[in-house]
């Protein structure tokens, strides 16, 4: 395969391994480079921004100017954006300089900025209607969806904070409008899931399924780390790792932590307050008897199941989004129905057979790092290699 040099174009340095763009890119970059490709990361700010920072008239602009003289000096094939919020400008430079553009969707603001909209299905499509009274227009994510918003994630702010985050939300909607104008334009969308390809597809939005990916060798190549190394004596935590939301499903997971069938086992929240570093995160990931993702929203992919199975550790999670193309029920995990009593039927089978659990993942290892490791590679050098041609 000849040489390839690619930018992989994000809203944060992969150096800051906080969020999940930032952790899958760090994954597949050590992926591709193991293929001879170049792969070089860039962001506009040098640590996390505020997403103002991106949006603004003057973000924008700002982002555009710096990006532009990064590619003046540098002599790229590929721009992958992994940030929503840099799509406008690397797809008006990418026009430009006649630089082959890929934009992978990791989550739904492109479609459904704060995403109520998802928990009940697929968005309906916006085209050609986005200011009328539907489901999804403008008109209902107004009226309902965010009095809904602010009725379950702040419920008990006063007037004034209500209306500023009324006006932000509103801006919001079009922010996404944008970013979705610019996405139609990349040469190649890339969606994490089936799921999401789904959610896209019924938006107007064509995509190809790649699914993000694991580098065994990440701690090795890119943190020299030891090896992990399991604490000794029995497995008895039970650990949910993510922010502690109501999306998330934070609250089912505390429920888990009162039910006295569970009374024996330490539950453990990574995330929030208490946030580790990445590797540290897989290290208890790995300590664990059993990993919960008991997200409400539909989650885009589900990082956290993945790189339980990978660690060796089974999953009970919500059947609902990405998740369920990540577990196979009964085999590496559980998908149970966002519910208490869902949640809690599917930990106790997880925790009463959990040695014959974890002979599943090791049996299954090796279809994982097809569908996880080496599919992932190879569809994207595919891709790229098509966009080339």
């Amino acid at each position: 395969m000849p040489s390839m040099k690619i930018i992989f174009v994000l809203e944060n340095t992969m150096d800051n391994l906080e969020g999940g763009t930032e952790v899958s890119s760090r994954h597949l970059a050590g992926l591709l480079l193991k293929k001879g490709v170049e792969v070089e990361e860039w962001t506009p700010f040098n640590r996390r921004k505020p997403i103002f920072w991106y949006t603004s008239i003057f973000g924008q602009i700002y982002i555009l100017i710096v990006l532009a003289w990064k590619l003046v000096k540098s002599r790229v094939q590929i721009l992958h954006v992994q940030g929503k919020y840099l799509l406008p400008a690397v797809v008006i430079l990418g026009k430009l300089l006649r630089i082959p553009t890929v934009a992978t969707i990791r989550d739904y603001v492109v479609i459904c900025p704060i995403a109520l909209c998802l928990f009940k299905g697929p968005a309906l499509p916006r085209q050609g209607r986005a200011f009328s009274d539907l489901r999804h227009g403008f008109w209902f994510y107004l009226t309902k969806e965010i009095p809904r918003f602010l009725s379950t994630y702040h419920p008990n702010d006063s007037l004034m904070i209500r209306i500023i985050r009324h006006i932000f939300l509103v801006r919001g909607w079009f922010v996404s409008w944008w970013l979705r104008f610019w996405l139609r334009k990349a040469d190649a969308v890339v969606a994490v899931s089936k799921y999401v390809q789904k959610v896209l597809g019924a938006n107007g939005i064509k995509s190809e399924v790649v699914y993000n990916s694991f580098n065994p060798d990440f701690a090795l190549e890119f943190n020299k780390a030891r090896p992990w190394q399991p604490k000794a004596g029995p497995l008895n935590t039970i650990t949910f790792v993510g922010k502690p939301s109501y999306g998330k499903g934070y609250d089912l997971f505390r429920s888990l932590s009162r039910n006295k069938v569970f009374r024996d086992f330490r539950f453990e929240t990574i995330g929030g307050d208490n946030k580790l570093p990445y590797l540290e995160t897989l290290q208890k990931i790995k300590e664990a008897i059993a990993v919960v993702v008991p997200s409400r929203w539909p989650e885009p992919f589900g990082r956290v199941a993945l790189e339980a199975l990978m660690m060796g550790t089974p999953v009970v999670a919500a059947s609902s989004g990405g998740l369920a193309e990540i577990i196979e029920t009964g085999l590496t995990g559980i998908s149970a129905e966002p519910t208490p009593d869902g949640l809690s039927s599917g930990l106790k089978e997880i925790i009463d057979r959990n040695s014959e659990f974890r002979r599943n993942i090791r049996f299954h290892n090796p279809k994982l790092k097809e569908k996880f490791i080496k599919t992932p590679v190879q569809k994207y050098l595919k891709l790229y290699q098509s966009l080339l041609s």
